[in-house]
């Protein structure tokens, strides 16, 4: 299955190395960012098992729990970009701390509310996520072991350990 264009955000699998399925907002974003940070010999196992998912093979879309996980994605990622740029804010004071120490304390405070903001956010992300994912466990690892075949993934990660 290959990514076209069009396609460049969605559920994917194995977009990170310890977390199955879960929403990427930017593929091409994260393909860079895999070869640009990930050890060399990680990268081209990260990148053939990082996949998006077609929207339309996803489980249990009409659900209330795919409802509370949509909801809290987005919420997370509002908050997510919130944060992005109060970090932004708060890094560009840290560099100029003695000529602006009143914007400082103005993004510090602004970068901990949002910390703040982001952490709830991402708390009720990973409840939702685990209610869908344990609602669709079944359905998620069928649909994986097609779209994956010969894939290294042992329930928690794509790098497991070797036997000693």
């Amino acid at each position: 299955m290959k990514k076209t264009k069009k396609e460049n955000k969605g559920f994917a699998i194995h977009c990170h190395h310890d977390i199955l399925i879960e929403y990427c907002y930017d593929y091409d974003e994260r393909v860079a960012y895999i070869k640009a940070t990930k050890p060399e010999h990680e990268q081209k196992l990260r990148l053939r098992l990082f996949r998006l998912i077609p929207e339309d093979r996803l489980p249990g879309r009409d659900s209330p729990e795919w409802a509370d996980y949509d909801k809290a994605r987005e919420a997370h990622y509002k908050a997510w970009k919130d944060f992005a740029k109060a970090c932004e804010a708060y890094n560009e004071a840290c560099g100029a701390y003695y000529e602006a120490w009143a914007y400082y304390g103005k993004a510090r405070e602004a970068y901990n509310e949002a910390w703040t903001d982001y952490n709830k956010a991402r708390e009720d992300y990973n409840e939702a996520s685990e209610a869908y994912n344990k609602a669709y466990s079944k359905e998620i690892e069928a649909l994986h072991r097609e779209l994956c075949p010969n894939c290294s993934w042992d329930g928690k990660t794509i790098f497991p350990k070797k036997a000693k």
